[in-house]
Protein backbone atom coordinates (compact mmCIF):
# COMPACT_ATOMS: atom_id res chain seq x y z
CA UNK A 1 0.00 0.00 0.00
CA UNK A 2 1.33 3.61 -1.10
CA UNK A 3 1.62 6.33 1.40
CA UNK A 4 -0.59 9.32 -0.20
CA UNK A 5 1.29 12.33 0.61
CA UNK A 6 -1.24 14.28 -0.04
CA UNK A 7 -3.35 13.87 2.86
CA UNK A 8 0.13 13.59 5.44
CA UNK A 9 -1.05 15.62 8.45
CA UNK A 10 -3.83 17.10 6.79
CA UNK A 11 -1.55 18.63 4.29
CA UNK A 12 -2.75 20.02 1.20
CA UNK A 13 -0.63 19.24 -1.90
CA UNK A 14 -1.68 18.82 -5.84
CA UNK A 15 -1.89 15.24 -6.77
CA UNK A 16 0.00 14.26 -10.33
CA UNK A 17 -0.67 11.07 -12.04
CA UNK A 18 3.08 11.27 -12.67
CA UNK A 19 6.16 11.80 -10.64
CA UNK A 20 6.85 15.50 -10.66
CA UNK A 21 9.47 17.55 -9.63
CA UNK A 22 8.40 21.37 -8.29
CA UNK A 23 11.74 23.76 -8.64
CA UNK A 24 11.35 26.96 -6.02
CA UNK A 25 13.01 30.21 -6.65
CA UNK A 26 14.34 31.66 -3.10
CA UNK A 27 15.02 34.95 -3.04
CA UNK A 28 16.17 37.80 -0.28
CA UNK A 29 15.67 36.26 3.11
CA UNK A 30 13.46 32.94 1.65
CA UNK A 31 16.78 30.47 1.45
CA UNK A 32 17.25 31.17 5.41
CA UNK A 33 13.65 30.76 6.43
CA UNK A 34 13.38 27.20 4.25
CA UNK A 35 17.01 26.38 5.56
CA UNK A 36 15.97 26.58 9.57
CA UNK A 37 11.99 25.03 8.82
CA UNK A 38 14.39 22.18 7.57
CA UNK A 39 16.38 22.23 10.52
CA UNK A 40 12.98 21.94 12.28
CA UNK A 41 12.02 19.16 10.66
CA UNK A 42 14.87 17.12 10.20
CA UNK A 43 15.57 17.64 14.24
CA UNK A 44 12.28 16.02 15.30
CA UNK A 45 12.93 12.34 16.08
CA UNK A 46 11.63 9.84 13.36
CA UNK A 47 10.91 13.12 10.85
CA UNK A 48 12.06 11.16 7.65
CA UNK A 49 10.23 7.83 8.52
CA UNK A 50 7.20 6.89 6.37
CA UNK A 51 3.75 7.54 8.57
CA UNK A 52 2.47 4.42 7.04
CA UNK A 53 4.95 1.88 7.50
CA UNK A 54 7.66 3.42 10.01
CA UNK A 55 10.70 2.78 7.78
CA UNK A 56 13.15 4.96 6.61
CA UNK A 57 12.80 7.07 3.49
CA UNK A 58 13.80 6.43 0.77
CA UNK A 59 16.38 9.50 0.25
CA UNK A 60 15.49 10.71 -2.74
CA UNK A 61 12.16 11.46 -0.82
CA UNK A 62 12.99 13.02 1.97
CA UNK A 63 14.86 16.57 3.05
CA UNK A 64 17.83 16.11 4.42
CA UNK A 65 19.82 16.55 0.88
CA UNK A 66 17.84 19.33 0.23
CA UNK A 67 19.20 21.46 3.50
CA UNK A 68 22.20 20.03 2.71
CA UNK A 69 21.90 21.65 -0.98
CA UNK A 70 20.46 24.50 0.54
CA UNK A 71 23.00 25.23 2.93
CA UNK A 72 25.72 25.68 0.67
CA UNK A 73 23.86 28.32 -1.16
CA UNK A 74 22.71 30.76 2.18
CA UNK A 75 24.74 33.62 0.88
CA UNK A 76 23.94 33.57 -2.62
CA UNK A 77 21.26 36.33 -3.57
CA UNK A 78 19.36 33.62 -4.10
CA UNK A 79 18.58 29.68 -4.71
CA UNK A 80 16.31 26.86 -5.96
CA UNK A 81 15.49 24.02 -4.71
CA UNK A 82 13.71 21.07 -6.15
CA UNK A 83 10.71 18.78 -4.44
CA UNK A 84 8.94 15.99 -5.29
CA UNK A 85 5.16 15.34 -4.21
CA UNK A 86 6.34 13.62 -1.34
CA UNK A 87 8.72 16.66 -0.11
CA UNK A 88 6.86 19.48 -0.53
CA UNK A 89 3.91 18.78 1.94
CA UNK A 90 6.97 17.47 4.56
CA UNK A 91 8.44 21.23 3.75
CA UNK A 92 5.16 23.32 4.23
CA UNK A 93 4.67 20.62 7.57
CA UNK A 94 8.35 21.74 8.67
CA UNK A 95 7.50 25.40 7.59
CA UNK A 96 4.39 25.39 10.16
CA UNK A 97 6.12 23.55 13.06
CA UNK A 98 9.02 26.07 12.67
CA UNK A 99 6.40 29.10 13.05
CA UNK A 100 4.45 27.25 16.16
CA UNK A 101 8.31 26.96 17.82
CA UNK A 102 9.06 30.65 16.90
CA UNK A 103 5.72 30.99 18.66
CA UNK A 104 6.98 29.50 21.76
CA UNK A 105 10.85 30.78 21.69
CA UNK A 106 8.92 34.55 21.82
CA UNK A 107 6.26 33.19 24.55
CA UNK A 108 9.51 31.67 26.73
CA UNK A 109 11.25 35.00 26.17
CA UNK A 110 14.24 32.72 24.38
CA UNK A 111 14.62 29.67 26.34
CA UNK A 112 16.48 27.07 23.89
CA UNK A 113 13.82 24.95 21.84
CA UNK A 114 13.73 21.08 22.88
CA UNK A 115 14.17 20.44 18.74
CA UNK A 116 18.11 19.78 18.20
CA UNK A 117 20.08 22.88 16.85
CA UNK A 118 16.31 24.94 15.93
CA UNK A 119 17.29 27.99 18.26
CA UNK A 120 21.09 27.95 17.49
CA UNK A 121 20.42 28.42 14.08
CA UNK A 122 17.53 30.29 14.04
CA UNK A 123 20.26 32.66 16.12
CA UNK A 124 22.61 32.41 13.98
CA UNK A 125 20.46 32.95 10.65
CA UNK A 126 18.53 36.12 12.27
CA UNK A 127 20.79 37.51 14.99
CA UNK A 128 17.75 40.11 15.67
CA UNK A 129 15.90 36.99 17.85
CA UNK A 130 19.19 36.70 20.12
CA UNK A 131 18.93 39.92 21.32
CA UNK A 132 15.14 40.52 21.25
CA UNK A 133 13.04 37.13 21.46
CA UNK A 134 9.96 39.00 20.31
CA UNK A 135 11.98 39.07 16.99
CA UNK A 136 10.60 35.50 16.70
CA UNK A 137 7.39 36.78 15.62
CA UNK A 138 8.58 38.86 12.79
CA UNK A 139 10.58 35.64 11.42
CA UNK A 140 7.68 33.22 12.15
CA UNK A 141 5.30 35.83 9.94
CA UNK A 142 7.91 36.01 7.14
CA UNK A 143 7.70 31.81 7.31
CA UNK A 144 3.52 32.26 6.87
CA UNK A 145 3.78 34.57 3.94
CA UNK A 146 6.38 32.39 2.65
CA UNK A 147 4.15 29.61 2.72
CA UNK A 148 1.37 31.37 1.28
CA UNK A 149 3.20 32.34 -1.78
CA UNK A 150 4.56 28.65 -2.48
CA UNK A 151 1.27 27.27 -2.06
CA UNK A 152 -0.58 30.22 -4.58
CA UNK A 153 2.90 29.23 -6.55
CA UNK A 154 1.73 25.38 -6.62
CA UNK A 155 -1.60 25.92 -7.19
CA UNK A 156 -1.18 28.11 -10.32
CA UNK A 157 1.61 25.76 -11.36
CA UNK A 158 -1.10 22.41 -10.98
CA UNK A 159 -3.43 24.45 -13.32
CA UNK A 160 -5.80 25.32 -10.55
CA UNK A 161 -7.06 29.00 -11.28
CA UNK A 162 -7.46 29.97 -7.61
CA UNK A 163 -6.83 28.56 -3.77
CA UNK A 164 -9.97 27.00 -2.47
CA UNK A 165 -10.28 29.32 1.06
CA UNK A 166 -10.97 27.70 4.14
CA UNK A 167 -14.42 27.26 4.65
CA UNK A 168 -16.07 29.80 7.06
CA UNK A 169 -16.64 29.44 10.60
CA UNK A 170 -19.94 31.21 11.95
CA UNK A 171 -19.11 33.58 14.55
CA UNK A 172 -22.36 32.97 16.77
CA UNK A 173 -22.73 29.47 16.88
CA UNK A 174 -26.35 29.71 17.54
CA UNK A 175 -27.77 30.11 14.52
CA UNK A 176 -31.31 31.96 13.71
CA UNK A 177 -34.27 29.96 12.04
Amino acid sequence: MRHDPGTARGLSCPRYSVRVKLALHLTHDEPRLVYLALVYHLGRPGSELDPGTKTPLDPAHGLRAVKTALGNSLDAASAVIELDEVQYPRLVSAIRGSVTELRVHHMREGAPSDVARFTETARALFPAIAGDPGAALDVAEALVMLQRRMDRAVARAAGAETVPEPPKKRRWPFGRK
